[in-house]
């Protein structure tokens, strides 16, 4: 077998993980002209992240993607955009509704698959390499298995990886460790981590609503967990229902229409039914964070960092956020050069995303501890505080701006 040949010469930066994270954090560096290298250990065109599922972004991330170049017309035309919020209370009254006029009359985010993200960030990799005016690249190099990296004396990092059963080598100036909460890079590191385990499983998969869904979202609190319920391109939704780790075999044992009719009833028929339902996939579920998010060359972002539970859709949008301030750190000062791995700048990037960690991962963790108590009264009490945000616009508002990412 012939190796693919990959460019050895030294790098800026090298990312291992070439995911949705991954992939727009390369594709941002290379905008502001570094030299980038993807360590990816899937083979070419089948990332793990890039599946079948969908991802709602923020509005503040779709204007990032629009920054970024990644909103061209098949990107849009892929989306979902999201007209309405609508929180409810499974077996009780209650209901509160977040609609534009919440978020400046704008689309609260809108929801896109996977694979639509991964497509858009290669058009616009191959847009940025075909113009002669651009000084950054990317190159992909996989199936490519992170080994270890060891900082030098002469301000470089050595990274080794395993490519096609050989071990390989490439220095850069900075490495981001970008893959996911079973990190490898973290782990060589020896980066301790906190792991909260919910005792909770999202099963996922999309369908088709007997009735339109005109763009509206639904979070359904069940007592053994929330039920997402996400407008889609083409007519459908995605369901992301979150369930007992206990009861998830017997779930996942059901037929489609055994399973499609559980949902319907969970769902108190809102949308008529659901019919042609994707294979579901189960994701246990835990919050994973991290402290110490630097080392010497080293930065961790995206869920190698922080793992969230997938209440009110807040882990891909906390990641893009960290992709935008880490671009921004490393920003060449008025003309300036910059090197990526100098460490003032590295503590200066972990200090300005601590807010936002405390803030995000603080309201999703309370939402589900809160939301998910099965206990007399309980839903009761939820439906009230329901009913009552629904009438107060200021606390709407404010939620929207604690979960828009701005």
């Amino acid at each position: 077998m012939t190796t693919p040949p990959f460019d050895t010469r030294e790098q800026d930066i090298i990312i291992v993980g070439g995911g949705m994270v991954g992939g727009v954090l390369a594709h941002a560096l290379q905008c502001e002209g570094w030299r980038v290298t993807i360590l990816e250990g899937a083979e070419a065109g089948a990332s793990l992240s890039f599946d079948h599922r969908l991802t709602a972004l923020s509005d503040a991330s779709w204007r990032y993607f629009d920054a970024l170049n990644l909103l061209d017309e098949t990107t849009v035309r892929a989306a979902q955009a999201i007209e309405e919020v609508r929180v409810v209370n499974a077996t009780n009254f209650g209901m509160t509704r977040i609609t534009r006029a919440n978020n400046e009359g704008v689309a609260l985010g809108h929801v896109i698959a996977n694979r639509a993200i991964g497509a858009a960030i290669l058009r616009a990799e191959q847009a940025h390499h075909a113009s002669v005016h651009n000084q950054g690249a990317v190159q992909r190099v996989q199936p490519a298995r992170y080994i270890n990296h060891q900082p030098q004396a002469n301000g470089r990092v050595q990274v080794m990886f395993d490519f096609h059963g050989k071990t390989q080598q490439l220095s850069a100036r900075l490495i981001i460790a970008a893959d996911g909460a079973a990190s490898s890079v973290r782990a060589a590191s020896k980066k301790s981590i906190d792991t909260k385990a919910y005792g909770q499983t999202a099963l996922v998969c999309t369908a088709k609503p007997a009735q339109p869904h005109h763009g509206v979202a639904f979070e359904c609190f069940t007592k053994s967990g929330p039920l997402a319920v996400l407008p889609a391109p083409a007519g459908r939704v995605s369901l992301v229902w979150v369930n007992r780790d206990a009861d998830i075999p017997a779930l996942m044992a059901l037929d489609e229409a055994a399973y499609a009719t559980q949902l319907d009833a969970v769902f108190r028929h809102r949308l008529g039914g659901f019919s042609e339902l994707t294979p579901r996939a189960a994701y246990p579920l835990s919050l994973i964070t991290l402290d110490d998010l630097t080392a010497e060359r080293l930065v961790i972002l995206g869920n190698a960092a922080h793992a969230l539970h997938p209440v009110a859709g807040q882990g891909f949008n906390l990641c893009l956020r960290d992709v935008r301030d880490l671009v921004a750190a490393l920003r060449s000062d008025r003309g300036e050069a910059v090197d990526p791995g100098d460490a003032q700048r590295l503590r200066h990037y972990v200090e300005g995303r601590l807010d936002d960690y405390r803030r995000t991962i603080g309201l999703t963790d309370q939402l589900v501890r809160g939301f998910s108590l099965d206990i007399p009264g309980a839903g009761a009490v939820r439906g009230a505080l329901l009913s009552l945000t629904d009438g107060l616009a200021p606390i709407k508002n404010r939620l929207v701006r604690l979960t828009r990412g701005v």
